[in-house]
């Protein structure tokens, strides 16, 4: 009787060590992405980081702050990071300059803008002959005005004056003080902005515009050599957003802390213009947008004419899981 139940223990210890590892305790793979702005346009990663979604996918990852998309991919190409968040614009000048990169996913394919003026603009004509603050010539900024504009019926290289003045607190001092008569600015500045008074003369979300804003960055060697990994990446930022647009109060405390305010109408104004009105469901990059920086780059080089957007992305992650019906899982269509 002792020998059989000895037997019994014996085989109920081989069942149990025999049983799949779960996920928590199995040896997570250490990654290091790099995010190029403090900005809740680049939060994904971040929530998926602190929401435990990496982990969940078997990486455990840790995010590098750089200075800017060029800053980022230099940091890739340097083999510091694997991958990185940054513009569309560096990612295709990076290219062009024969740099191994490709945007594998988006997490922003339109301009996120508001273009608000002083109390007493009240619409889009009264602009004409006026100023109106960008970051600086060539940005994102920059060219988001001028195809704002254009969709109204204005022209920006004739009816108005942009003026390069900096970062966006700048630019909102540049109107408090009516050095401009409108400005550029993103949320939560949109909330101050009606604060005091400042009229909203364009939605450029609602413009809908194509623009490859904030992209999903690697190499293709890396692409190459860990496909696994990518697509464990890809799968992991498909479900942080998923959760950054389904889970509100949790996003706004990881917003909170990675924006680093309290003030909970600017966290409210935050996930409401960005989470649930411009970052994608499906992140995709965006090929009109990609032509949108390209014929932007082609006026200073005309060899880009020829150049195609198709040559910059590689969309079969995101395609692998779209053809998964993960998306139509996770959102319950």
């Amino acid at each position: 009787m002792r020998t059989n139940k000895r037997l019994l223990g014996l085989a109920l210890c081989l069942v149990v060590f025999s049983l799949p590892i779960p996920r928590a305790n199995a040896q997570l793979k250490k990654l290091n992405l790099s995010y190029t702005a403090t900005s809740p346009y680049q939060a994904v990663l971040i929530i998926g980081q602190q929401a435990g979604i990496f982990r969940k996918h078997g990486i455990d990852v840790s995010l590098i702050f750089m200075a800017g998309g060029s800053l980022g991919i230099q940091a890739m190409v340097g083999g510091d990071v694997p991958m990185t968040q940054a513009d569309g614009s560096a990612s295709v000048a990076a290219a062009i300059a024969g740099v191994d990169v490709v945007m594998i996913g988006s997490f922003l394919n339109t301009f996120p803008y508001s273009l608000v003026s002083l109390p007493e603009i009240k619409t889009v004509e009264q602009l004409k002959g006026g100023k109106i603050a960008i970051s600086r010539f060539g940005s994102a900024t920059d060219l988001s005005v001028k195809m704002a504009l254009a969709k109204v019926g204005l022209n920006a290289e004739k009816d108005v004056a942009l003026l390069q003045v900096g970062a966006q607190t700048a630019r909102v001092v540049a109107l408090q003080s009516k050095s401009v008569q409108a400005t550029i600015i993103t949320p939560p500045f949109t909330l101050t902005a009606r604060k005091l008074g400042y009229n909203t003369l364009i939605d450029m979300a609602q413009l809908n515009i194509p623009y490859q804003l904030t992209a999903l960055v690697t190499s293709r060697a890396f692409v190459r050599s860990h496909p696994d990994t990518v697509m464990s990446v890809m799968r992991a930022a498909v479900e942080s957003i998923h959760f950054y647009k389904t889970q509100k109060e949790p996003s706004i405390k990881i917003l909170s802390k990675y924006l680093q305010t309290a003030d909970r109408e600017a966290l409210e104004e935050t996930y409401r213009e960005v989470s649930l009105k411009v970052v994608p469901e499906k992140p995709y990059p965006t090929l009109l947008g990609i032509q949108t920086i390209l014929d932007e780059l082609a006026v200073k080089n005309p060899k880009l004419k020829t150049a195609r957007p198709e040559d910059f992305v590689d969309m079969s992650f995101v395609k692998k899981l779209d053809d998964e019906k993960l998306f139509d899982r996770l959102y319950k269509r």
